[in-house]
């Protein structure tokens, strides 16, 4: 369960690391990109505003804005076309971009004035158009490669930065997780030592408490209130043993298990005897479908308990009169026990609970039932035990249905 608990821990940390990173690293490449997309627009209207050229550039208007610095007409790679009213090019500038060809340049401008468009992107390049009296229309292209490239670079660089600052986090997070969760293993252990100290404890009193009875019975008889004294040491006898059951297997982590290669069908077919025999006695429906031969890495006692435990349950809680139905066989490549029963009160895709320790459910009903709600849990503890699983699910709030899976 520590285990468990740390690994829960890192995931949090690590989803929450990564959540806030990930919205840091989207802002911050934005707010690049933003920027550079603006910088790029600001130099394109100045262009536009000094008919395709820059300020004091060979004809261009005097005057140089503020964010423009003397050496901004050298770095700047641009052209521009003009085209007549009939769209035919009556003069171009290639001056200031070897990239480009005039006879390019000339059907870039004439492509885009036939998509009409006048602004926008095309390629590396971002254009505006300008019109002219007379009808002239003039195309001006600014090369956006450098900036382009830069935001590349920048959001490569972002996601590696972000993702060793993640396994930076990851290995922090593992190494404090012990010492997050200490004070919730200790308070664990010092529950687990103490449950399994009483049960050990409860047994001497119980036994005591039995014997005396039988003494009481011999020299008085049998009365009802013998017969309680009997049914309640009973009870508190199988809670003492489900309990330090539990805590031993928390204790040990499955460890007690004897894993070996096990014919999972012979085993089940035994478990299920004894049930079959008190279904048959109360009059229920309960039949078995094992595939035989089915082999797996298992602790037959393990396993015998589990199959008792989901069998029992359904005797217990089925619907009256309803089919109760275990089916064996292969899934993948391990195997799968099914076990299903008609119940009541069911909500889908709710039964999770069913594993929390001392759940049973609708207490009007369960009252009426022996039990602690402690079967299940030990079942699942058993499964996972044996590197399987356990689980339950309700596809229709009228079916119960157990899966054990075994690898």
């Amino acid at each position: 369960m520590i285990k468990k608990l740390r690994h829960s821990f890192v995931r949090v940390a690590m989803l929450a690391a990564a959540l806030v990173l990930i919205v840091l690293m989207g802002l911050v490449n934005v707010t690049n990109y933003v920027q550079r997309k603006g910088s790029d627009e600001e130099l394109l209207a100045v262009l536009a505003e000094n008919g395709g050229r820059f300020p004091g550039d060979r004809g261009g208007k005097s005057g140089r804005p503020r964010f423009m610095t003397e050496e901004t007409p050298y770095e700047t790679r641009y052209f521009s076309v003009t085209l007549d009213e009939s769209g035919a090019p009556v003069w171009q500038d290639t001056a200031q971009i070897a990239a480009v060809s005039p006879a390019d340049a000339e059907t870039l401008a004439q492509s885009l004035a036939a998509a009409g468009r006048t602004a926008g992107a095309s390629g590396n390049f971002r254009f505006t158009a300008v019109t002219y009296d007379g009808g002239y229309t003039q195309y001006i292209f600014l090369d956006c490669t450098r900036n382009r490239d830069a935001v590349r670079t920048f959001l490569l660089d972002s996601v590696v930065v972000t993702a060793a600052g993640l396994l930076v986090l990851w290995g922090l997070s593992w190494l404090l997780s012990d010492r997050a969760v200490r004070p919730i293993a200790e308070s664990y252990e010092k529950q687990k030592s103490f449950i399994t100290n009483a049960g050990h404890e409860l047994k001497t009193p119980l036994a005591v408490i039995e014997s005396s009875t039988d003494v009481i019975e011999l020299e008085a008889g049998e009365s009802r209130w013998t017969r309680s004294v009997h049914d309640q040491v009973a009870r508190l006898s199988a809670l003492t043993q489900q309990l330090i059951a539990l805590a031993r297997l928390d204790e040990n982590g499955g460890a007690q298990l004897v894993l070996e290669e096990l014919d999972v069908s012979e085993a089940v077919e035994e478990a299920l005897d004894p049930f079959m025999l008190m279904a048959e006695a109360e009059d229920r429906d309960l039949t078995a479908e094992l595939e035989p031969g089915l082999r797996a890495r298992a602790d037959r006692e393990a396993l015998g308990k589990i199959v008792a435990i989901l069998a029992d349950n359904a005797l217990k809680y089925a619907s009256p009169g309803g089919a109760i139905r275990f089916t064996l066989g292969r899934e993948g490549g391990g195997i799968r026990l099914r076990a299903e029963n008609p119940a009541e009160g069911l909500a889908p895709g709710k039964q999770e609970k069913l594993f929390d320790r001392f759940y049973r459910g609708d207490a009007s009903r369960s009252s009426e039932k022996p039990g602690y709600g402690l079967g299940l849990p030990l079942a699942r503890s058993l499964a996972e035990g044996m590197g399987g699983s356990l689980t339950a699910h309700s596809p229709d709030g009228n079916q119960l249905i157990f899966t054990l899976r075994l690898v």
